[in-house]
Formats: structure tokens, C-alpha cells, sequence
């Protein structure tokens, strides 16, 4: 399956994984599971978006981004891969919404190290 959205810590981190082929519809399916995921609890959550899988996005992605992951309990997004034009949107997006800007990691245990020392610091 090209997205799936699961939790990585119960409760605080989820996981959003991607790979090719990748489709608008997967991205839209895979948004629904993190909206039900995120709505299971009232305290904030940040998401780890792993698209190091992904070769080729497909047209129309920014505007699903913008319009599904507007979470009103994500906190902090931290991204593994290394796609410029990915990085660029999520970190538009968390302007927009007056979060932090996304870490940049190179793995999934990386990125969920990190969130949790933030979160460990206090910095929710």
C-alpha cells in the first residue's frame, strides 16, 4: 500500500509512510487515517512524514497537503526523505499555522528522537 498512517508512539507520534506509486487518492486515504488517529486523544500530537520511498509526487499535492493536514492537534511534523519541494510545503504549512518548522531526519528513529527531546524539554 503506498500510505498508511500508524501510531509510532501511542498517543504522542505518528507515523505517515509513503512509497511509490504514489496517487492523490493514497495521500487523501492516508490523511483520513492520521484525522482518525489524532482524533482518538485530546492532547497534541506531532507526525513523523516519512517519503524517503517517494521518487515522484504526483501533481496536485499541495493543495491536499494544505487542506488535510491542517490538524487542529498537530504539534510538530518531522520529515524523512529529502524532497525540496515536500520540505517546502510542510514548512509553509506550519507557518501558516503558527507551529514550529519541520525537523529534517534522515530515518524514521531519528526523526521520533527528536521529537520526543522536545517534547521531553518542554517544548509543546
Amino acid at each position: 500500500m503506498p500510505s498508511r498512517a500508524v501510531w509510532y508512539k501511542k498517543g504522542s507520534i505518528i507515523l505517515f509512510e509513503v512509497s511509490d506509486p504514489l496517487t492523490i487518492d493514497d495521500l487523501e486515504t492516508g490523511a483520513e487515517e492520521v484525522w482518525a488517529l489524532a482524533t482518538e486523544i485530546r492532547e497534541p500530537v506531532d507526525m513523523i512524514f516519512d517519503y524517503v520511498k517517494v521518487t515522484d509526487f504526483p501533481r496536485g499535492v499541495l493543495p491536499i497537503v494544505r487542506e488535510h493536514f491542517t490538524l487542529p492537534t498537530l504539534d510538530r511534523v518531522a520529515l524523512v526523505g529529502g524532497e525540496p519541494l515536500i520540505e517546502m510545503m510542510i514548512i509553509t504549512l506550519t507557518r501558516a499555522t503558527f507551529r514550529p518548522d519541520p525537523t529534517i531526519h534522515a530515518t524514521v528513529e531519528e526523526a521520533a528522537d527528536a521529537l520526543r527531546r522536545l517534547a521531553e524539554d518542554g517544548n509543546r
